[in-house]
């Protein structure tokens, strides 16, 4: 049961596990997430595989176990050997081998090795409470089109007073009309001569007096 032990420490440590005829166990690690209606920030996430293709053991693996267990390199190869012989002997033949900390390893029913991760693989941490901090006199970089302003740049381009815009020339286009309107309904009544754009009335002419007198 040390030997469990001693190489899930080993696993978590370096993050994968090379167990000749079982496979390479994986730890996956899934970054931390924010989640901003609960307030709190959810702790990374860890999850074990295992693949079937296994790669030679380490000099680093025996090194750490001969450490660990206070024993040569080369007994540690043999006890890590001896382990991974009966692991594989006892799923052959049908027994169920919950590794603490890892999973569950069984046998499938092709032969395959099937493996369930373990549940607390996940739990190594605990939910962070966050909350955020707004501070409105902080400055900032926003990103306007492809140009980059700060928060006091753009609150003074929004704050900017709004010019009155002039409409006098909308008042000289009324009178305009208006005239034109009146041109066209004179000419209409009175017709297109030139007569018609006079004075009608007629003029009485007076008889001038003489300025002089003849003298007999």
């Amino acid at each position: 049961m040390r030997m469990y032990t001693e190489l899930y420490q080993y696993f978590i440590q370096h993050k994968q596990l090379a167990v000749p005829g079982i496979g390479t166990f994986l730890l996956e690690r899934k970054p931390a997430e924010a989640n901003f209606p609960g307030r709190v920030i959810n702790p990374p996430v860890y999850t074990i595989t295992l693949q079937p293709t296994v790669n030679s053991s380490s000099k680093k693996l025996f090194s750490w176990l001969a450490s660990a267990l206070n024993i040569s390199d080369r007994d540690a190869v043999i006890r890590f050997n001896d382990f991974a012989f009966d692991l594989k002997q006892k799923i052959s033949s049908g027994c169920v081998i919950k590794w603490s900390g890892i999973g569950t390893l069984s046998k499938g029913l092709a032969g395959e090795i099937r493996f369930a991760p373990s549940d607390n693989a996940a739990d190594f941490d605990e939910p962070v409470t966050a909350q955020k901090v707004i501070r409105k006199s902080a400055e900032h970089t926003v990103r306007v089109g492809e140009q980059q302003k700060t928060s006091t740049q753009m609150t003074e381009l929004l704050n900017q007073p709004v010019e009155k815009k002039s409409y006098w020339w909308s008042y000289a286009l009324v009178l305009g009309l208006l005239a034109m309107i009146f041109i066209f309904w004179y000419f209409s009544e009175h017709g297109l001569n030139v007569a018609s754009t006079g004075n009608g009335k007629k003029l009485n002419t007076q008889k001038a007096t003489a300025t002089y007198k003849i003298l007999p």
